[in-house]
C-alpha cells in the first residue's frame, strides 16, 4: 500500500471539528441515494416486460414492481438521511453562529464545513502563510468554538 496515499488524521483538541467535517459527508450521503433514485426511475422508463396471461408463479418482484420496491426502499432511506443531516446542520450552525468574528466564521466554514484545501482557503482569504498557520491552531488547540481566541487584522480606536 503506498504510504503517500494514506493521510493521517489531523490530532485536534477543539471537539466542534468533527462535528462541523461530518456535515460535508452526511450531505453526500444524501446526493448518493438521491441519484439512486433517479438511477431507478430512469430504469422504469427503459423496463420492457413480455405481456403473456400467464403468471409467472415465482413470487419475486420483477420489472416494474422489482423498479418500485427499489424506489420505496430508497426514499425510505432517504428520509433517514434527511433527518440526519437536518440534524447535524443545525449542530453546526449553532456552532458556526456562536462564533463572533466574522472572518472566523468564514474561515471556519470554508475550512471545516466545505473542506476547501487549506491554500485555497488562504489564497481566498488573502491570507499570509504564517497567519493561516496562526488561526488553524488557535482553533484547533481551543477546546471548542467559543473559547478560541481570534486576532482579527483590524481593530477600530474608541
Amino acid at each position: 500500500m503506498n504510504e503517500q496515499a494514506v493521510q493521517k488524521p489531523r490530532i485536534v483538541k477543539n471537539r466542534d471539528i468533527p462535528l462541523l467535517a461530518r456535515v460535508l459527508y452526511v450531505m453526500q450521503d444524501v446526493c448518493s441515494l438521491e441519484k439512486r433514485c433517479e438511477w431507478q426511475r430512469d430504469r422504469m422508463f427503459s423496463i420492457s416486460q413480455h405481456i403473456t396471461g400467464m403468471p409467472s408463479g415465482k413470487g419475486i418482484p420483477s420489472g416494474f414492481d422489482a423498479a418500485f420496491a427499489a424506489i420505496a426502499g430508497i426514499n425510505e432511506e432517504h428520509r433517514e438521511q434527511i433527518a440526519i443531516y437536518t440534524r447535524e446542520l443545525k449542530a453546526a450552525e449553532k456552532i458556526i453562529n456562536g462564533i463572533p468574528s466574522r472572518t472566523m466564521r468564514t474561515f471556519v466554514t470554508m475550512l471545516y464545513v466545505d473542506q476547501i484545501p487549506a491554500a485555497t482557503v488562504q489564497r481566498e482569504l488573502n491570507m499570509t502563510r504564517r497567519g493561516f498557520e496562526n488561526a488553524r491552531n488557535a482553533i484547533e488547540q481551543a477546546r471548542d468554538m467559543e473559547s478560541v481566541v481570534w486576532r482579527e487584522r483590524y481593530y477600530v480606536e474608541k
